[in-house]
Formats: C-alpha cells, structure tokens, sequence
C-alpha cells in the first residue's frame, strides 16, 4: 500500500507539473533592439523613438557620417555657432556638434545652462504621405529624399511642472547608403 501510494503521488505531481494553460502561453518577448533603418519613415519613427527613450545610441545610428544640421538665415545670431572658428556663427553644423547638443539635452540639460534635464522628451512627426515626399534635386543625390514634417518638440519639467514646446516644420533630407536609411540634412525651417 506504501508503494502504490508513492507512485500515485509520483503521478501525480508529474501530471500538475505537465499541465499548461493553452490559454496562457510562456511570453516570448520576440522585439528586436536593433536599428534597421530599411525605410525613410523607420528612420523618422528611430528619431521619435530616440527623443522618447533618451538614448544617444539610437539617435547617433539615425544620422550619416556627413550629417548637417541647418538653420534658417534668421536664427544665425539666436542659435547658430561658430563652426570653422573664423568667430562668426554659422547657419549649420555637423555630426559631432549634433550629438553633443542632443547628449546635452537628453543628459545634462541645456548646452547654456538655462535648462536642466527634461524629466520627458517627446518629439511628434508628423510624416506626410509618400506621395508627399520630393526627390532631392540636387546634382550627386539622385537618390536622397526629402520629407518636409511638422514637428512638435515638448520638454517637461515635473519639479517646475511647466513644458518648453517647440514646435514648426522640419525638412529632413534622407539618404540610403548599404541598404540603410540615415539623415543627411535635418534643415530646421521653423520660427523662434
């Protein structure tokens, strides 16, 4: 009788532990943290994505080796700086001064001082339909695109419970090199 009841309480705890619920499978988290950039809109979706997560290395894997970023004529004297040390701000800048402008923003704060970190940073896009997206005419970037986006820039601060939003139109000139998309030119067209 010992022996039979071991054995059905062997069975028995192999059988509960056998079971499954069919109707709660294991979650598999099947996402993938790699950057692909296989389509001009995946890259502007990244950028979003980037601003919302704070993360410099989705952000630097978004932008070309030979990025710019371009101001209007307009903003030289607000924001524009000084970028072949001949004392004169400049209307663009590139790669380098980009990633530390945004590291700045997503780390530390404002590159003057003026701002601390933003508790939340969340960029809008809003992307047109492809039909809306223009071919750079340009001699060299046959194969560029241009996508002209609105925008929406919201930095919230919850200890001084206030927002900096910026917001107007980004002209963001795409470029596929080796199968992926990256950002060439971010021109900003927008009023301060």
């Amino acid at each position: 009788m010992k022996t039979f009841s071991l054995v059905a309480m062997l069975l028995s705890l192999l059988l509960v532990s056998s079971c499954q619920n069919p109707f709660h499978p294991p979650l598999r988290d099947l996402s993938s943290h790699e950057i692909l950039n296989s389509s001009p809109e995946e890259v502007l979706r990244n950028l979003e994505r980037a601003y919302k997560e704070k993360n410099i290395n989705i952000f630097k894997a978004l932008l070309h080796p030979d990025f710019r970023f371009e101001l209007l004529s307009s903003e030289v004297n607000q924001i524009g700086v000084d970028v072949d040390g001949d004392h004169v701000n400049d209307s663009w800048w590139g790669y380098d001064k980009e990633v530390e402008f945004t590291t700045n923003m997503f780390y530390h704060g404002s590159t003057d001082g003026l701002y601390p970190v933003a508790d939340k940073i969340d960029l809008r896009l809003q992307i047109p339909p492809q039909d809306n997206w223009q071919a750079d005419p340009e001699v060299g970037h046959e194969s560029w695109i241009i996508i002209p986006c609105n925008f929406d820039l919201i930095l919230s601060y919850n200890s001084m419970n206030t927002s900096y939003v910026a917001n107007g139109v980004a002209r963001f000139y795409l470029r596929k090199d080796e199968g992926r998309w990256s950002i060439a030119i971010w021109r900003d067209e927008s009023l301060l």
